[in-house]
């Protein structure tokens, strides 16, 4: 009797075992492969700018390895809050994510202080292009380096003014690590507002402002196009298109430099596997000759960082803005 209990309950057991295995699998058979529909990339900013030309372009290739349509969808304006709100309140699942840079992530808790967000809390995926700033000035000004400017600036800063996008953009990092270096008061000069960096090379180029700043793909037609000046690039060698351009290191500037980065972010708690489906193809991605070609064509290099590397790169920024921005 005592065995063929014993052999009864060794027979229900392995029963429930087999049930809860079989259940298991077929749960995880029944997970939809991702991504099995549309992705909207969010970009803060307008047409034409940095960030949205790497985006398309990444854009493009993503839709050939995934083979579902990627939406690039441009929301520019509030400082990138809005764009950014939108990716936070989105779903975790990977269909809704943000065409992510600086000024979206590490300059944006330092220049709006009421986020209702915390930008910490999103998913970054990771970077996958830099691109240094060009400082730039109206082919018509009598600025010609940025020693020049130098003298521009403090002979009369009240009336100086330079390209903004309302304090989360790359002219408002470099123009407050210009002044910061000469010693200029941000505050005493007067900002013009634009909404993404072509329009602040437009600014320049029409003579609307003093200084503006830009990325190489924003900068480089005004410069072909002689309506601007450009006085250095903030990368740390020259850049091979513009080898005539010094860095404003070799200007005299060290402490001037700056990296524009692009990558993707996402909402909070996106699911470790799809991290991982973005990390592995946007490797995939940067390796390829013709993605390294296009993305020179449009003025940056590849700049990979995974989701580890790019919370930490965006951390260590946010620290460095703290101090441009006087908080620390």
């Amino acid at each position: 009797m005592y065995q063929r209990k014993k052999w009864l309950l060794l027979g229900l057991l392995f029963v429930m075992v087999m049930f809860n295995l079989t259940g298991w699998y077929g749960e995880v058979q029944c997970q939809p492969k991702y991504p099995t529909r549309a992705i909207d990339i969010i970009v803060p900013f307008t047409p034409g700018g940095a960030t949205d030309l790497v985006i398309r372009a990444m854009a493009v290739y993503l839709k050939q390895k995934w083979s579902v349509p990627v939406n690039v969808i441009n929301k520019p304006g509030g400082n990138t809050v809005p764009a950014c709100l939108e990716v936070h309140r989105a779903a975790p699942d990977g269909y809704i994510l943000l065409g992510d840079n600086n000024p979206s992530s590490s300059m944006l808790p330092i220049v709006v202080k009421s986020l209702p967000f915390k930008v910490m809390d999103r998913t970054f995926i990771g970077m996958v292009a830099g691109s240094p700033a060009v400082i730039i000035v109206p082919s018509g000004s009598q600025v010609k380096s940025l020693k020049d400017l130098e003298v521009e600036i403090k002979k009369d800063p009240e009336n100086f003014t330079w390209a903004s996008l309302g304090g989360t953009g790359l002219p408002d990092y470099v123009t407050r690590q210009f002044l910061k270096t000469i010693g200029v008061d941000v505050l005493r000069t007067k900002p013009v507002m634009c909404q993404g960096g072509a329009q602040a090379v437009v600014l320049t180029a029409g003579g609307h402002i003093k200084m503006g700043s830009g990325t190489v793909s924003a900068s480089t037609p005004a410069i072909t196009g002689n309506t601007i000046t450009p006085l250095a690039i903030t990368s740390k060698t020259r850049w091979p298109d513009l080898p005539n351009l010094p860095t404003a290191a070799e200007a005299g500037y060290p402490t001037v430099n700056y990296l524009y980065w692009v990558g993707f972010s996402g909402p909070p708690n996106l699911p470790p596997d799809i991290i991982d489906k973005w990390d592995k193809t946007l490797q995939e991605i940067l390796a390829d000759p013709e993605v390294i070609s296009k993305l020179k064509n449009i003025g940056a290099i590849p700049f990979y960082q995974n989701a580890r590397g790019n919370r930490k790169y965006v951390m260590e920024e946010i620290e460095e803005a703290s101090k441009l921005w006087g908080l620390k």
